[in-house]
């Protein structure tokens, strides 16, 4: 059976451009190297022979002539095409090993399996079997910094089989090795030799070389002797315990994206530090959005639920045409009548008409300042007054213009610190005698409450100190199962027709409620705003940080390519390990914003911090996107790498 040709060159020259200087290191290299041929390459440093092993290995192209691998020409071939090749045919063993330290041995054996359609499992299998025959089936879990140098070169040689390779190339296989490591590898490449590998060795050792079946020496970029060794070894075409086939077939988008997440994963857990920093930004960015719109959340929640205590389903009636538009002529608009004509309506259950105002009081001896408020019975109903001691004025007390007053806990305790039982004492206003008749508790919010607060008879207020003065305002609670809207457009028409103009305007619940939410949801949006803006400035520290870790990684890039991958397997991989990081960060920051929010919740319950979804959910999805757009130049950058060169870098 005639032998076939692994490799065929014509007229190759490869030239590097050095500054204004062209270094031709290579010139017209013509030969031809046939399948289960075992070659060394021979020559002094700087000849150009690791030039050829490059051109052989599909790491690098040349400036003129022709390749042919495995009867493919892999002139002008694209670097995807390139990959294929390292991929499917090639299997590279380098002087420093090239494993990655992160990596277990296992691990580092797989990695070219990661560029083809292999699934895990069978990845797992083969490279536990590989390292088993290579005499490391107790080693299979230690890292490269665990294991010596015959046992990394062997890891390296394991790796190289991965995807069954049917040639393997070897630089300076044995360079860094002792004599009896040297002699162990030498005795590997002798049985993959014999089953049916092509190998090319590049060394300077004679006595490397000399176990080769040819030796072609190069010289100042050109070949000077191409013959046979003095041992030679004939093609032999059985198989070996350690030759393995395999699919290289190139695996679809789902197991891509996995072997790149777990990929992702392993360099994050490679590189701890390195990972911790570039989520930092992320997770102070997430926890101050998160925190942030908990607050608002929580704020909103507070607001309104004390807008809810003024009264269920209230309108609240006041004098002129807006609060925009003060009208001293419509001050008087609103009278009793208006409030006597309403409350016999269907829709009522309880109205006020109020009168404000403040007045010098004397009470215990000592000279204060009190709010004073006319209101009528239905006052205390409408905010949720409660009743604690004596009583609150009623109907008979409205018609007397009784002299009856009633005082919240808080005055009483301001102005009767030792008399737990107020009612019944006299509290000089503007000179008239007033007796307390009530202490009432406030459940609800009332509105203009500021100070020492006090309650008459709203006919008390205009007869015996005010005069007819106007009403500020009538507050009318609607019974419970109307809808507000409809019962708001019955008043406005019913006042409407008695005045015979529109000079008054009403303020709802549902109206002061929107006007919060609305408010609230305004400054909730702009701090989360805000905050978001530190998601983007994690987002430029998680780039900078790629950046940084592909200068690092280099030559682990380097490492990958030449092992298969392609440049997109290496832009997604990065791609990955950026939205990873993002989301790592996005992760830790959640749990961290719901510590702190349990920890203020344990602090203090009066302003509760509201968490929901949708922040966490943006704070997620955002992170996502972050990881994406600006881990994408960074990954751009490491896929561009040139294989050779980022293979010298340590």
């Amino acid at each position: 059976m005639a032998n076939l040709t692994a490799f065929r060159l014509v007229d190759v020259n490869r030239t590097f451009i050095s500054g204004d200087l062209a270094v031709h290191v290579l010139k017209n290299i013509s030969l031809e190297i046939k399948q289960g041929e075992m070659v060394a390459i021979m020559g002094p440093s700087g000849s150009g022979k690791s030039s050829l092993m490059n051109l052989l290995g599909c790491l690098d192209q040349p400036s003129s002539g022709k390749i042919y691998v495995a009867g493919i020409e892999t002139t002008g071939a694209s670097s995807n095409q390139l990959a294929s090749l390292r991929s499917q045919h090639i299997g590279f063993i380098f002087q420093r090993y090239h494993l990655m330290p992160y990596l277990n041995a296992q691990d580092n054996v797989a990695v070219p399996a990661r560029y083809t359609s292999m699934d895990k499992t069978e990845q797992i299998e083969r490279s536990s079997s590989l390292l088993t025959r290579l005499g490391l089936d107790e080693k299979i879990f230690h890292k490269p910094s665990q294991l010596s140098g015959g046992q990394q070169q062997r890891v390296s040689i394991a790796r190289a089989l991965m995807n069954g390779a049917d040639i393997i190339l070897a630089d300076e296989p044995t360079g860094a090795l002792d004599a009896a490591s040297g002699k162990e590898v030498m005795e590997i490449l002798h049985s993959l030799h014999q089953a049916g590998h092509t190998i090319i060795l590049v060394t300077h050792d004679p006595l490397i070389a000399n176990q080769a079946g040819r030796i072609i020496e190069i010289d100042d970029g050109q070949i000077v002797a191409d013959q046979a060794a003095s041992s030679t070894n004939d093609f032999h075409q059985h198989t070996s315990l350690l030759h393995i086939t395999t699919s290289t077939e190139r695996p679809g988008l789902f197991q891509s994206l996995k072997d790149a997440i777990s990929m992702a994963w392993q360099a994050l857990r490679g590189h701890r530090a390195r990972a911790l920093l570039s989520m930092l930004g992320m997770i102070i960015g997430v926890v101050s959005i998160i925190v942030s719109m908990a607050v608002g959340n929580g704020a909103k929640q507070k607001i309104l639920h004390d807008i809810s205590d003024l009264g269920v389903k209230s309108l609240t009636i006041h004098p002129g045409i807006g609060w925009s538009d003060i009208r001293p002529d419509l001050a008087f608009s609103l009278s009793v009548r208006d409030a006597e004509m309403l409350q016999h309506q269907d829709f009522t259950k309880n109205i006020s008409p109020v009168v404000n105002t403040s007045v010098d009081a004397l009470a215990n001896g000592q000279n204060v300042f009190l709010e004073l408020h006319g209101v009528d019975q239905g006052y205390f109903a409408i905010h949720r007054m409660v009743l604690v001691m004596g009583r609150h004025f009623n109907s008979g007390d409205l018609a007397e213009r009784a002299a009856g007053l009633v005082i919240d806990t808080q005055t009483a305790k301001s102005l009767f610190p030792h008399n737990g039982h107020p009612v019944g004492e006299i509290i000089q206003l503007r000179g008239v005698p007033f007796v307390i008749i009530g202490v009432m508790e406030i459940s609800g919010v009332v509105p203009s409450r500021s100070g020492l607060q006090g309650w008459i008879p709203f006919t008390t207020m205009q007869d015996r100190l005010e005069g007819p003065v106007a009403l500020n305002l009538i507050e009318l609670q609607l019974k419970d199962g109307l809808a507000m809207k409809s019962s708001q457009q019955r008043v406005e028409h019913l006042l409407d027709i008695a005045h015979g103009r529109r000079d008054f305007f009403i303020q709802s619940d549902d109206m002061m409620l929107s006007a919060v939410k609305k408010t609230s949801d305004s400054l909730t949006l702009l701090v989360a705003t805000i905050a978001g803006i530190s998601l983007i400035v994690g987002g430029i520290g998680v780039m900078n940080i790629m950046l940084v870790s592909v200068k690092e990684r280099t030559h682990e890039i380097g490492i990958r390519l030449a092992v298969g991958a392609r440049e997109q397997d290496i832009l997604r991989q990065f791609l990955v390990e950026s939205v990873v990081i993002c989301l790592m960060g996005s992760l830790i920051g959640i749990v961290l914003a719901i510590v702190a929010g349990c920890t203020f919740a344990l602090c203090t319950n009066k302003f509760p911090l509201v968490f929901t979804m949708p922040p966490i959910l943006f704070s997620c999805c955002f992170s996502g996107l972050i990881g994406l757009g600006f881990g994408f130049f960074p990954a751009r950058n490491a896929a561009r790498l040139n294989p050779t060169e980022a293979l010298t870098r340590e």
